[in-house]
């Protein structure tokens, strides 16, 4: 009678586990989601001080579209003898929603065009720093597109960005 009684037990707390983690209640560990969408925007030369490309990002995270303001810092910077420019920035994602923020920690690459100050951007980066719904948020995206690189003679919202983002994101509640 106690073997029937423990096996029929573990397997109504099993079911029930299971149960609640398919509802959504909760996201089990691991579960990588795709992310993909557009991310656009300007060169801001004001921005906190420093200057930051300044824009906005549409997302479909595992096909639910979401939104967000985005802020692109460059920490370090450099140029290669052929031209190219490299180095490594700071992507704040801040969502429209009120569910958080998340940032994307990021190494690029800037290839030039065959026309003086046109760029393909190649950036790969991971998830960190979330707060709200996205505080576990970890992966990783690859962001590709072209853009003007900046100088100090361009007008107030120049130069241009846009860009494909695409990967992986887990641990988002």
């Amino acid at each position: 009678m106690k073997s029937w009684l423990i096996t029929w037990a573990g397997g109504t707390i099993t079911a029930l586990v299971g149960m609640w983690l398919l509802s959504g209640a909760v996201q089990a560990v691991g579960v990588s989601l795709p992310v993909s969408g557009t991310v656009y925007g300007a060169y801001d030369y004001t921005f906190e001080g420093k200057g930051a490309w300044v824009g906005h990002a549409i997302l479909s995270v595992d096909g639910t579209l979401v939104t967000a303001d985005m802020a692109d810092r460059n920490l370090t910077h450099g140029r290669r003898d052929n031209g190219a420019i490299y180095g490594t920035e700071a992507i704040t994602l801040t969502f429209a929603d009120g569910s958080g923020t998340v940032e994307i920690q990021a190494q690029y690459d800037g290839i030039p065009a065959a026309t003086p100050g046109l760029y393909t951007l190649h950036e790969v980066g991971t998830f960190a720093n979330g707060t709200g719904k996205w505080a576990n948020a970890s992966g990783q995206v690859t962001i590709t597109g072209p853009f003007v690189l900046p100088h100090s003679d361009m007008a107030p919202g120049a130069p241009p960005w846009i860009a494909e983002i695409h990967g992986t994101i887990s641990g988002v509640q």
